[in-house]
């Protein structure tokens, strides 16, 4: 038996169970109504009047919506990134490795930081569900992690 209380895995327990519920009524809504739930604080980019914003997986340009999640673009364009937990930060399986353009992704929240790990973070990692695209951005999917 450990000497180290119990009570800090309850609470980081409560915790994911809080932040999976927030994020899948989050994309629920945004499935049933087509609107963005972005948070408040985040920086809103307009989009270039060039024409729609392209981001690069894996070498290919497919096209994504400002204040839209990487996971989503993806999915749009038929490419397979798992994400087991359905895009609510609470597996990590949908992880990928930004090469340029981090500036151009909303800054990583807490729980995200919690799901990747301090390693993965310095490498530069992301989760496709959370990082929401701002402008272009290349990332690559790994094979695994």
């Amino acid at each position: 038996m450990s000497d180290l209380p119990a009570f800090p895995l309850r609470l980081l327990r409560a915790s994911l169970r809080v932040a999976s519920r927030a994020s899948a009524s989050m994309v629920d809504r945004v499935l049933r109504e087509g609107v963005a739930t972005t948070p408040a604080r985040l920086p809103r980019t307009r989009r270039a009047p060039g024409g729609p914003l392209e981001i690069r997986v894996n070498g290919r340009g497919i096209p994504a919506r400002v204040g839209g999640t990487i996971l989503e673009a993806v999915r749009l364009a038929d490419l397979d990134l798992r994400s087991y937990c359905g895009g609510n930060c609470s597996c990590g399986t949908c992880r990928v490795v930004v090469e340029a353009g981090a500036e151009h992704l909303s800054r990583p929240e807490p729980m995200e930081q919690l799901v990747l790990g301090m390693e993965a973070q310095r490498r530069g990692d992301r989760l496709a569900c959370q990082a929401q695209v701002n402008g272009p951005v290349v990332v690559v999917i790994p094979e695994w992690f």
